[in-house]
């Protein structure tokens, strides 16, 4: 336990050094995280253009859709994943087995390869947000609470959504091919966590979805928090629901970890 902290902080040197060699990737996939966010925001500014009413949608007007999705691409950002991807390449490979001759469990590697992304790709990113938002002119009624609650808002997204995908990524070591175990999970991060849409715009069938799952933590309450439509109520009952699917992402976390060991045989090593 001692040497964890050191082990740590050379993998994040390791990592940034290594997204450096692959500089060209990396912006290429930064820039697409920026993307489907716009398309949204003209869709549903689109949309504006044919409602009934002149109050918006459910509240949201131009401007208001300009902030949230100004806002999930932000988020979307800072809380990427990628291990469900990648995880069955590794076991299928044996590439997973140098890995777990580390003193830190695999899991940390991962993390620091995650941190190091976002922290080189933010210098590329943040020029592209301020001119988003000087073209969109997003209005927002943030107050210094939601500044203040959105910092562990933020942190506790970004843990969830990598934590729960590094935990869905673990179904490779019970099945060869995990593609369409990934595209679901992503396509539900989608849907139910306020990527396509604010969930109050969703039928009620798919919001009783999203509060059953952990995708709303990650996307729609950061950026329901941060735009200042949630009362400070509503922002500490959310952060007990992020701690909560922390915790059981930990929890579940350690009991398939020990099993998938038990059945990694290496193939390819």
């Amino acid at each position: 336990m001692r040497l964890m902290p050191s082990a740590i902080a050379a993998c994040t040197r390791f990592s940034l050094a290594a997204m450096l060699q692959y500089r060209g990737e990396i912006i290429l996939w930064a820039v697409w995280g920026v993307i489907y966010p716009a398309v949204a925001m003209a869709m549903w500014g689109a949309a504006l253009h044919g409602a009934p009413q002149e109050g918006g949608i459910k509240g949201f007007g131009q401007r208001d859709f300009a902030a949230y999705f100004l806002l999930t691409m932000v988020v979307g950002h800072l809380c990427t994943a990628w291990d469900i991807y990648e995880m069955g390449y590794l076991v299928r490979s044996g590439l997973l087995s140098p890995k777990l001759l580390r003193p830190i469990l695999p899991l940390w590697t991962s993390a620091a390869d995650n941190a190091a992304y976002k922290i080189l790709t933010l210098a590329i990113l943040m020029p592209i947000w301020l001119g988003v938002a000087w073209f969109v002119r997003p209005v927002f009624t943030t107050g210094w609470a939601h500044l203040l609650l959105g910092v562990p808002a933020l942190l506790l997204a970004a843990t969830l959504s990598f934590l729960w995908g590094y935990v869905v990524s673990l179904v490779a070591f019970w099945t060869t091919r995990t593609d369409a175990v990934a595209e679901s999970w992503f396509g539900a991060s989608l849907m139910l966590g306020g990527r396509m849409a604010p969930l109050a715009l969703l039928p009620l069938p798919l919001q009783w979805a999203a509060a059953a799952l952990p995708f709303k933590w990650i996307i729609w309450f950061p950026c329901e928090l941060l735009m200042g439509r949630l009362s400070v109520a509503q922002a500490w009952a959310g952060l007990a629901w992020q701690a909560a699917w922390t915790v059981l992402g930990l929890v579940v976390f350690r009991l398939f970890w020990s099993a998938a060991l038990k059945r990694y045989s290496a193939v390819g090593a």
